[in-house]
């Protein structure tokens, strides 16, 4: 075989093993938190107060 074929038989088993790792870790919903949740830390959790905020209807226009 030449060495390029090599090169690119390897580049692809490479990118498929990091594609079914991330498949496996995305389905067994292990994420890059402590405790196995998908939120990295408690103050990024999506029931912050940040999250939850409005828009005002005064500055919810199409075009400005």
């Amino acid at each position: 075989m030449d060495w390029q074929l090599l090169l690119v038989v390897g580049s692809v088993i490479l990118a498929l093993l990091y594609l079914g790792r991330q498949t496996l870790r995305s389905w067994s919903g292990k994420g890059a938190g402590c405790s196995g949740c998908k939120y990295p830390s408690t103050s990024q959790t999506p029931n912050t107060v940040a999250a939850q905020t409005w828009i005002p209807i005064d500055q919810v226009r199409l075009r400005r």
